[in-house]
């Protein structure tokens, strides 16, 4: 069976594949939040094995509807289908519907092409083009893994203060990774959110976190709404947002560390450097997210020569990416 979430225009476009493939399309339309609609709603449709989403459908921006499907993926177990006419596969969007789990994209313009590929997306294998190769699994001749390196941390209540350039360009993700990195290698840390997008609400809805006092406890993480913690850590990672247009964040400016992230598309060039050149009273480590190796040099030229660049994450609490980076990040207090 197949759950179609779509508007009035298109509530049809599934009738032609209901009789090529025998499968019947339970069609919901209107707008939707996709993440409320994945914790409330999905529960009286978990039975469905397709669920089909036209993006126009969907009232989230491009970063939450990724992380909506995420959490989708987690709880269940359906093949997600995206309806998104017109979206290029290079676009950041479509590398982190991918990068997500998603493989099953309908991107073409004409009814035609549509129709072939919702039929590709609804085969037996579904769509190839856009499936990851899943990495080799070790063999018992193997070593095992090294456990984590573990660091001694002489530092108590050092702020780390995470921006943005734009919207979209990993804040929190990279935050919560910075925190999960330093609880993983000897250290302590705590997620502080002091932006206006609320992600820490969402997520606090969705996984229903343990409690203590003022802290949500999340994969023996604490995570904080406001800088009235329970206790002292080595590293206060704080969560700014999108930097400011005409002041600075208050927390960003006194934080003695302080993380610019950028995306560095061509579009996006001349937002970073703007958000860097407002940022030049003060010391700043710019990090370019989403960069393609084969741009890093010119990023480099035309932001600055100490930019780092890190991996693209779609893993809230992965300990491991761009360890290095916060390696060298933190290496004063080490």
């Amino acid at each position: 069976m197949i759950l179609y979430l779509t508007n009035k225009d298109r509530v049809n476009l599934l009738d032609f594949a209901e009789q090529e493939t025998n499968l019947i399309a339970k069609k919901l339309t209107g707008r939707f939040s996709l993440l409320q609609f994945v914790v409330k709603d999905m529960r009286n449709f978990s039975h469905f094995k397709h669920f089909v989403i036209d993006r126009n459908a969907v009232v989230e921006d491009d970063v939450e509807f990724v992380k909506a499907i995420a959490s989708f993926l987690i709880m269940y177990e359906a093949r997600v289908i995206v309806i998104a006419e017109g979206l290029q596969a290079e676009s950041s969007f479509a590398k982190e519907l991918i990068q997500s789990g998603v493989s099953d994209l309908v991107t073409a313009q004409d009814i035609e092409d549509i129709q072939a590929e919702i039929l590709e997306c609804l085969s037996a294998n579904g769509m190839q083009r856009y499936k990851i190769s899943p990495a080799p699994t070790q063999t018992n001749d193997e070593l095992p893994l090294p456990q984590q390196e573990q660091y001694r941390f002489d530092c108590t209540n050092i702020t780390i203060a995470i921006a943005g350039s734009d919207r979209r360009t990993g804040v929190t993700t990279t935050a919560f990774n910075l925190v999960c990195w330093i609880n993983s290698h000897g250290g302590t840390a705590c997620y502080v959110e002091a932006n206006t997008s609320k992600h820490l609400a969402h997520i606090v809805q969705l996984f229903q976190p343990e409690q203590d006092r003022n802290a949500y406890i999340l994969e023996q993480m604490d995570f904080y709404f406001t800088k009235e913690l329970n206790k002292d850590y080595n590293f206060i990672v704080i969560d700014c947002g999108v930097l400011g247009e005409k002041q600075l964040q208050e927390e960003f400016v006194h934080a003695n560390v302080r993380v610019l992230c950028g995306s560095a598309m061509p579009y996006e060039l001349p937002v970073f450097y703007k958000a860097i050149r407002r940022c030049k009273e003060y010391a700043v480590q710019a990090l370019g997210l989403f960069v393609p190796g084969d741009l890093q040099p010119h990023v480099q030229r035309l932001i600055s020569n100490n930019i780092r660049f890190g991996e693209s994450s779609h893993d809230l609490f992965d300990p491991n990416v761009n360890a290095s980076v916060y390696k060298q990040l933190l290496a004063e207090y080490m």
